[in-house]
């Protein structure tokens, strides 16, 4: 009976074990690992129209970027605030479509699709 519940109990420890080390994994909270990062909130308006020309134009196979959701991540919103930070922008000057590049920053789906056409050669 002991062996059983000690089996059960070890099996259940390396279940969560690998549940856990699966989310971490998977974890969305991520520092940029390219040299550009463009910043989206999931329900902005701006970053879906952005997001269709990304995909209308093909510029993830163009361009290597780094895509980030702030709106529902705080880990991430804090990675944006610190990249503004860098740019000298003011916390109440931040907003989405947010690309940091190159070492400068730019708001707002024009700039950052100018942006990504340059690299794109399009």
């Amino acid at each position: 009976m002991n062996k059983k519940i000690i089996l059960g109990a070890a099996i259940a420890l390396l279940a969560v074990g690998a549940g856990i080390y699966s989310l971490a994994k998977s974890s969305p909270d991520a520092r940029p690992a390219s040299g550009i990062t463009l910043f989206y909130g999931r329900e902005c308006s701006h970053c879906k129209n952005l997001e269709k020309f990304m995909k209308e134009n093909k510029i993830e196979e163009k361009v290597e970027y780094d895509y980030i959701e702030v709106w529902h991540n705080k880990i991430n919103a804090n990675i944006l605030m610190e990249k503004a930070k860098e740019c000298g922008i003011s916390e109440d000057k931040v907003g989405v479509p947010f690309l940091y590049a190159e070492g400068k920053c730019s708001i707002g789906g024009p700039d950052v699709e100018k942006f990504f056409k340059e690299k794109a050669g399009i």
